[in-house]
This record gives C-alpha cells, sequence and structure tokens, in this order.
C-alpha cells in the first residue's frame, strides 16, 4: 500500500476542516488577467483608492495596505506570496487540532514572529483589532457571514468574496487580491508561476491527459466522493487533465455533502478503474476502518493506487490558492505517477 503523502491526526476539528473539504465551489472562468471586475480606481496600476465589491457590501481601500491581516488559508498565502506584512493569521488546522507545534503552512515564508494567529473555525474580533491591520482579507474565510463582516468592517475595510464561499476560481481570488494590496501585476506573475507548475506535471507525466482520479473521504461505511465537476477540487484536476471516474461520477443520487455523492463500502469494486484515488479521513480509526473492511482491502486499487492525503495537502486541495499550486504538485505527484499511462 503506498505510503500517505502526509498524515496527521485532527479528530478535535474533523466535523468542520474535514466535512468541508468536499464542499461544492462552482465557479465562472476566470477573469483575464487585469481585467478583474470586483475592483475600481486604478487597481491594476496600484493606484489608490481602490474600491472592493463583496458579497456583503463595498469596501474602500484609501492607501496601499501595510498591515494585513489574513482570515483564510489563501488570503495569507497571497498576502504573503505578494509582499505584504501580514500582522494576523489563520493557525494551520494541524495546529488547532493539536497534531503539531507548526502554525504556519508549509507552503508560506516564516511571517513575522509578532503574527497574531487566529483560529480559523472561530475568529476572534478582538483579536484582529488588536493587531491593528489596515485591510482584512477574507476571500476564503469559512467561518465568515454578514454579522461577522460588519464587526470586521469597524476595524478595517474587508475584502471579501465578491458572490459566495468557494465561487470564484484560484486566478480570480490571486488578482482580487492583487488589487486590494496594490500589487495586480505581482498576482498577475504568481498566475504565470502557477501555470508553468502544471504544466511542467504535465509534460513530465504524459498519463494525465484524460486521465480518470477519485477524490473522496471515507466515514463510517461510506465514501463520501467528490463528483461535481464544478467544484474547485475537480477544477484543479481537469487542469492536469483528469477527470473523475465515470462510474462513479455517474451514479447519481444525493450525497450528505453539496457536490458528492456517498458511495458504501460494498460498491468498492467500481474504485478500480480509476487511474489514483486519493482519501481523506475525519480520523485515523476511521482510515484504518476503510483500510480493513473486507471487501474495500481486496480491490486491487488500494495496493497499486491508492493514495490517503493529509491534513495540510487536503486542506490545499479543498480550495487550491494560486500561492499554494506549485508546494501541492509536489505533494500530490506521487499518486498522480500511479495513474497508467495510455
Amino acid at each position: 500500500m503506498p505510503s500517505p503523502i502526509r498524515r496527521a491526526t485532527f479528530a478535535g476539528l474533523a466535523a468542520l476542516a474535514a466535512g468541508a473539504l468536499l464542499l461544492t465551489g462552482c465557479s465562472s472562468s476566470a477573469a483575464p488577467a487585469g481585467d478583474s471586475q470586483s475592483a475600481e480606481s486604478g487597481a491594476a496600476s496600484g493606484a489608490f483608492p481602490v474600491t472592493i465589491h463583496n458579497a456583503y457590501g463595498d469596501a474602500t481601500i484609501d492607501a496601499q495596505p501595510e498591515r494585513v491581516a489574513a482570515l483564510g488559508y489563501a488570503d495569507v498565502a497571497l498576502a504573503s506570496a505578494l509582499g505584504a506584512h501580514v500582522v494576523a493569521a489563520p493557525e494551520s488546522f494541524t495546529s488547532v487540532a493539536g497534531a503539531g507545534d507548526e502554525k504556519n503552512l508549509p507552503y508560506i515564508d516564516p511571517l513575522p514572529e509578532d503574527t497574531t494567529w487566529l483560529n480559523p473555525m472561530s475568529i476572534n474580533v478582538e483579536q484582529v483589532a488588536a493587531a491593528k491591520p489596515d485591510v482584512i482579507l477574507a476571500t476564503a474565510g469559512f467561518t465568515l457571514d454578514e454579522a461577522l463582516y460588519a464587526q470586521l468592517s469597524d476595524i478595517a475595510p474587508v475584502v471579501a468574496y465578491e458572490t459566495a464561499l468557494y465561487g470564484s476560481t484560484s486566478e480570480e481570488s490571486a488578482l482580487r487580491i492583487g488589487d486590494a494590496l496594490g500589487k495586480t501585476e505581482d498576482a498577475e506573475r504568481l498566475i504565470t508561476e502557477a501555470d508553468a507548475a502544471v504544466a511542467a506535471i504535465k509534460q513530465d507525466l504524459p498519463g494525465l491527459e484524460g486521465g480518470t482520479f477519485l477524490y473522496g473521504q471515507a466515514r463510517d461505511g461510506v465514501v463520501v466522493m467528490l463528483v461535481d465537476e464544478a467544484n474547485v477540487t475537480a477544477k484543479f484536476m481537469q487542469q492536469l487533465g483528469l477527470v473523475a471516474l465515470p462510474a462513479v461520477a455517474d451514479l447519481g443520487g444525493q450525497g450528505s455533502v453539496p457536490g458528492a455523492i456517498d458511495v458504501s463500502f460494498e460498491q468498492a469494486p467500481l474504485f478500480n478503474d480509476a487511474g489514483v484515488m486519493f482519501m481523506t479521513f475525519q480520523s485515523d480509526a476511521l482510515q484504518e476502518k476503510f483500510e480493513r473492511d473486507p471487501i474495500v482491502s481486496k480491490q486491487p486499487i488500494m495496493s497499486e493506487r491508492y493514495v490517503p492525503v493529509g491534513l495540510e495537502a487536503a486542506t490545499a486541495l479543498q480550495d487550491p490558492n494560486i500561492a499554494s499550486v506549485p508546494w501541492l504538485l509536489e505533494q500530490l505527484r506521487p499518486g498522480l505517477e500511479l495513474i497508467p499511462a495510455k
């Protein structure tokens, strides 16, 4: 059986963090670089003021931000990659769960020692205020709602998602944050670098084009399998040339998570035709139960092309952001290399 890409225990936050890994992210195609419709007033040239249109209202940023608070992982990843001074950031799920001491994400350069670390599952408004930000990035803040937005707006302008959480492509989110920080051209550069990383791995692994994948989470007796091709995770896989295995995607039915279907362990023989099967788990116990199930364990894919995905990689795969793409591809590569060449 292939070794896990990265294994972590995170029972303490499984219900929220792991459950969110298969959320639907319907999104439109990316806006052309430099043509973002969510900002006004010369953001492409770094001119201010700039107004960002959010799902909960407009935010006007009068001058280039010097102190940035980030609520979501994509927010802090992009802010850091764009060279912003981050004063508050979401603590990694691994750290929140007590599965490790590292608060920063593995694909982000070290943040300042005095960074205020926020619990991403319950944003403390007083903590954010104490960090004295002049802009708050919340395009990927999954606990953000209208009430929290209003509270945060009393502290500093809030750059949230334009329509809905996971409702934009990673390119659109990068340009949105770039506009807010006066670094649109740098955001465009990050997009180019991410595209190059995808192109490079596709060239190295020609078997990806036209290949199939499964991505799911094993629970008690069922696997919640991603099937919605509009999901941001599915769109990321599509960029690699992969599609969800039709034998599973076409099963139909209403799953326990939007954009996914529930597949019983008894249906595990369907998994065998997948080029690779990535799996996440809410606990080590559920992983063990899945791997030792008398039907699941006998399937050829389990010894040939089954890859457990660790917490931080699964979190990045949930909502791939431009800054995380090169690292995420490195984490997924051992599994992608298992896909048979045609």
